[in-house]
């Protein structure tokens, strides 16, 4: 491999990108997270498809379902029949109904994240656990329809969680294993490359949904993300690996550089101690869960309710709807795709430490949006297209926190045992994922311009909690624990060269 001199120390020039595997396996992760996310939030916009007319329907009803609704058309009905016939063909969700389903993903979701971490940081099996995950998803997808109509509430409510889990094993075994195909050099591209299937699927979902709503109705929403998480099933299985060292296709040149920066593919996990004191007692971890705990609970909360917004205050259309809701997460796909790289230039240069360089970049991505959403509150109805102009700044500008801030704070943290620190992240910290529907639910039951003020007001208290927690407590400094290499030189070198290929 080649070298060069930067700022007097030596350092590693990577291997061609274009049409490398680690390329593949970042643009395999991409279009998995992709389809993870479609399968999970178009439900969202399959409520407003359900309840177009809902204007015209009791409210207090709870779900009613037949097996067609072309009679809903019918135009030479009297008024009256015309009112029956949509209640008994349409399907309906009311303000409860929404707000329990939206949320209940995340039971599943938060279930089993230290289960996923430990598994893939005591097994590894990445390959395994992201296509068990989305072939899970794809099948409950396809089944969605079925379970609404035939069954109701109560069983879709069951499959949302069934579905969370299957998120969870597609999703969370990803950054682990990128931790393998990926170095300091590049991570800010790569994982930004695999991530941005998130922020695509946010993108997309919205506008298609409409538009299958519109043309093929609202079974044709849960069909596509079936069609979807199909593919991706498919891409896992013959695209990614768990590591070089098990990549058949892998070039010689790209193995060596990938496993000159991971050591730790040396060690067998084994006979890895899990320093588990020592994490429950860190602040710096802390700092990243209960940053992401109010994080989330305000961009998931954008994301999950703004087409109910959308349809509740500024009164678009379907179609109208899943444009623009879809274009904060327009904005923030492309402002994804630059702050990657735009991290790994600041960071490699050395100029700040990594620590301040991440906070730099955490007050950009919530104290600003945090501003734009009490501004946001504070507009009623006619200023419309100025509300979603807001929304959209304020919503793209948090990549700045996820890709340079405390997103991926834990692997500077301690990247040997970063699975199971993401589990204990993310059990924790996404379990507003089910409490926020609730609340904004619960926060807006007539839909009206004066509690939607409200809701948008506690995002922005949320963003300004968000940023404080890590701009007092955060880190990005490599914790004395954090390389489980330690641990193993303690306990003794003689068993090393049996488990060099126990871990990839």
């Amino acid at each position: 491999m080649k070298s060069k001199e930067l700022d007097g120390a030596p350092r590693v020039i990577a291997p061609r990108l274009l049409l490398s595997c680690r390329l593949t396996i970042s643009l395999a992760c991409l279009f998995t997270s992709f389809a993870a996310i479609v399968m999970t939030i178009n439900l969202s916009m399959a409520i407003v498809c359900m309840n177009k007319r809902s204007k015209q329907l009791d409210r207090t009803d709870g779900i009613n379902s037949t097996n067609s609704s072309s009679g809903y058309f019918e135009s030479n009905s009297t008024c009256s029949e015309d009112l029956n016939t949509v209640q008994e063909k349409e399907m309906y969700l009311d303000k409860p109904a929404q707000g329990m389903l939206l949320g209940a993903l995340y039971y599943g979701v938060v279930a089993v994240q230290l289960l996923v971490g430990w598994l893939c940081d005591k097994f590894g099996k990445y390959k395994l656990q992201m296509a068990l995950g989305s072939s899970v998803l794809a099948i409950a997808s396809f089944a969605s329809p079925v379970i609404l109509e035939s069954a109701g509430v109560p069983y879709y409510f069951a499959l949302r969680i069934v579905k969370g889990v299957g998120m969870s094993f597609a999703i969370s075994s990803m950054l682990p294993m990128l931790t393998r195909w990926t170095t300091n050099q590049e991570q800010g591209l790569l994982v930004g490359i695999a991530s941005a299937g998130i922020g695509l699927a946010n993108s997309v979902t919205y506008p298609i949904s409409g538009l299958l709503c519109q043309h093929g109705g609202w079974k044709a929403i849960f069909y596509f993300g079936g069609a979807c998480g199909t593919v991706a099933t498919l891409f896992i299985v013959c695209l990614v690996y768990d590591g070089p060292a098990k990549h058949p296709r892998v070039d010689a040149e790209e193995k060596q550089y990938l496993l000159s920066f991971q050591l730790q593919s040396e060690i067998s996990t084994k006979r890895r101690i899990i320093p588990w004191a020592k994490m429950l007692r860190s602040i710096p971890v802390w700092s990243v869960v209960v940053t992401n705990f109010f994080f989330f609970a305000v961009v998931k909360g954008i994301v999950l309710n703004l087409p109910i917004f959308v349809r509740d205050v500024l009164d678009f259309t379907v179609t109208e709807n899943g444009i623009f809701s879809a274009m904060p997460l327009i904005a923030a796909l492309l402002l994804h795709l630059l702050v990657g790289p735009i991290f790994d230039y600041v960071r490699t240069h050395n100029k700040y430490t990594p620590t301040t360089v991440r906070k730099i970049f955490h007050i950009v991505g919530t104290l600003i949006p945090g501003a734009l959403m009490f501004v946001s509150s504070q507009l009623s109805s006619e200023y419309k297209y100025f509300i979603i102009s807001l929304i959209t700044i304020s919503y793209s500008l948090t990549e700045f926190a996820v890709m340079g801030g405390f997103g991926y704070a834990m692997i500077d943290l301690a990247p040997d045992y970063l699975g199971i620190l993401q589990g204990i992240n993310k059990t924790i910290s996404l379990a507003p994922g089910f409490i926020t529907p609730l609340i904004v639910s619960a926060l807006t039951p007539d839909g009206s311009s004066e509690e939607w003020q409200h809701v948008f007001i506690l995002f922005g208290a949320l963003y300004v909690l968000s940023c404080l927690v890590f701009v007092t407590c955060g880190s990005a400094q490599q914790q004395s624990w954090g390389k489980a290499i330690k641990n193993d030189t303690v306990s003794g070198l003689n068993d090393s060269s049996k488990s060099c290929n126990n871990f990839a």
